[in-house]
């Protein structure tokens, strides 16, 4: 392992663990054994940290993404593509825990969230579209229903890693599964009945 993936790695634990307000390039440093000279020899300040580690979490979802291409469109792609992008989200969760403090102190990351959400945004409508023609989810009964649906699992997404923090839930596997049963159930009244009915099979699995 490299000193920066080290560097990387060691923030990582202490963001999340700590908050990024109370993790300071000296404390950093520290935990590594390494001079803050020798640190601020790969990174210049804390917000060049944060933005490695969220453009890091990107090579997570572009991978996830990627998969819409290969895989077949089914209820197991649905639960299966969720539950890798909340996975990846809550290994960086110190991003989402201190969510607007982030997008105000590095302007950069808050100008590619915006451009990322537009993406993520034409991403699902992609998603839902192909899940209608595959007979996953109903069409739509009015216009713009879809669109809704997208920013409800927006407004979800961007804050359920802080509510979790907020109610001291604990930090396990099992907290990111809780979740991802209260996103599922958003798409639940859009199903078909013949992919509620496959639901209701896999709750106890999920």
């Amino acid at each position: 392992m490299t000193t920066r993936e080290r560097i990387l790695e060691k923030s990582l634990e202490l963001f999340n663990q700590f908050g990024v307000p109370n993790i300071t390039l000296r404390r950093i440093a520290a935990e590594l054994g390494m001079s803050q000279g020798n640190l601020n020899y790969h990174f210049k300040k804390r917000e060049d940290i944060i933005e490695a580690l969220y453009y890091q979490l990107l090579v997570d979802f572009e991978t996830e993404k990627a998969r819409l291409g290969t895989e077949e469109m089914n209820l197991e792609f649905i639960l299966d593509s969720t539950r890798a992008g909340m996975e990846a989200l809550f290994r960086y969760r110190f991003l989402m825990i201190d969510f607007n403090q982030n997008m105000r102190e590095n302007p950069g990351i808050h100008t590619h969230f915006i451009e990322l959400e537009k993406i993520r945004k034409a991403t699902y409508l992609y998603s839902f579209n192909i899940a209608i023609e595959k007979g996953i989810m109903r069409p739509p009964e009015f216009p713009g229903e879809y669109e809704n649906l997208n920013d409800r699992i927006r407004v979800f997404s961007d804050c359920w890693i802080a509510s979790s923090e907020v109610y001291n839930e604990p930090k396990t596997p099992e907290t990111v599964q809780h979740y991802h049963r209260l996103l599922v159930e958003f798409f639940y009244p859009y199903f078909t009945e013949e992919a509620r009915i496959a639901y209701r099979e896999r709750i106890s699995e999920l």
